[in-house]
């Protein structure tokens, strides 16, 4: 990995601030609102979450390419789904955090020592919610440059709150399961000391 030139790191952060606050990254004003109490402010968080997000994430991976590593979280709030991830650039020195798909914020990250192998291979957005077991190993396998099958392990002998957890561990990648749903993902780059980032 060659060492970045601050210039042109600070020139492509910029450049994608723009295009961040260019996209109308309105889920922080829908979510924050108007302060209110008790059941009016369940409805407008309801409300919030059921409105649809403008999808941005196609457009910073056109832009700075697939991220060198990611994860996304499926959380359950108020009986709906929402994907949160972060997805890490560290040649860049950036990193971008969405909810359902919009950006909502860009922050700064160190980059990682020469050497260090980043699992780009995985494209998140191939990850959908709502996928299963079955179709996240399909994912990963397919994508992994070695054809490595991520190793199932079953977490529920760890105790009740794992009841119905599993994990799947892959070529630099980890896949939370809750039943047969995938609820996490991560991948993860290796540096040269033997660290993972």
């Amino acid at each position: 990995m060659e060492r970045s030139n601050p210039k042109l790191m600070l020139l492509l952060i910029s450049i994608l601030l723009l295009i961040i606050a260019s996209l109308g990254c309105n889920l922080t004003d829908r979510i924050m609102g108007t302060e209110t109490s008790g059941e009016d402010e369940n409805e407008e968080l309801i409300a919030a979450l059921n409105e649809e997000t403008i999808d941005d994430r196609p457009e910073i991976m056109e832009f700075l390419g697939v991220p060198d590593a990611f994860d996304i979280s499926i959380v359950e709030v108020e009986g709906v789904n929402v994907r949160m991830e972060s997805w890490r650039y560290y040649q860049y020195g950036t990193r971008v955090d969405f909810v359902d798909g919009e950006a909502i914020w860009t922050i700064e990250i160190e980059p990682l020592p020469d050497g260090t192998i980043c699992a780009a291979w995985y494209n998140p957005l191939e990850f959908e919610v709502g996928m299963s077991a079955t179709e996240a190993i399909q994912v990963a396998t397919a994508a992994s440059p070695a054809g490595f099958v991520p190793e199932f392990i079953d977490l529920s002998e760890g105790g009740e709150d794992l009841v119905d957890g599993s994990v799947l561990v892959g070529d630099q990648i980890t896949i939370g399961l809750y039943g047969d749903q995938v609820v996490y993902v991560e991948t993860y780059a290796l540096s040269p000391e033997g660290g993972q980032k």
